[in-house]
């Protein structure tokens, strides 16, 4: 007795796995691509938001420091006296006005003369310059 073997091909039942394979892959493949791009956003989303934290953390110290500023300028102004143009100008004048120049230049007159040795200066001047003559008849 002969024994036949028939062998028979499995392409039908290799094609199902194959496809289940594809299809299998392609969905991890989209659901890694999903993870990613999910991630991908909310960093982008943070980095956004940081940046408009940063700004306008800026901009809160920016007007702190300005109040602050302000307030002590305002504070100042009021505990301290300021002299206006107009009191400087009146000022000068009044000075200027009361002021008494005519001492002022007699002084230093006096002054200049009692520096200066005019008897010594005196004689210097007749010994040199002048000459006398006599002349008896």
């Amino acid at each position: 007795m002969e024994q036949t073997v028939q062998t028979e091909t499995t392409t039908q039942a290799t094609q199902p796995v194959s496809m289940l394979m594809t299809t299998l892959m392609a969905l991890v493949e989209n659901y890694i691509n999903d993870i990613v791009q999910k991630q991908v956003n909310e960093i982008l989303l943070n980095h956004s938001t940081l940046r408009l934290m940063d700004n306008g953390f800026e901009n809160k110290i920016r007007e702190i420091a300005e109040e602050v500023a302000s307030e002590a300028i305002s504070t100042h102004n009021d505990d301290e006296y300021h002299v206006s143009d107009d009191d400087i100008r009146d000022i000068a004048n009044t000075e200027v006005n009361d002021f008494d120049f005519d001492d002022k230049v007699n002084d230093a007159v006096t002054s200049a003369i009692d520096q200066l040795d005019l008897t010594e200066m005196i004689r210097t001047e007749i010994k040199d310059n002048i000459t006398f003559s006599v002349s008896v008849d």
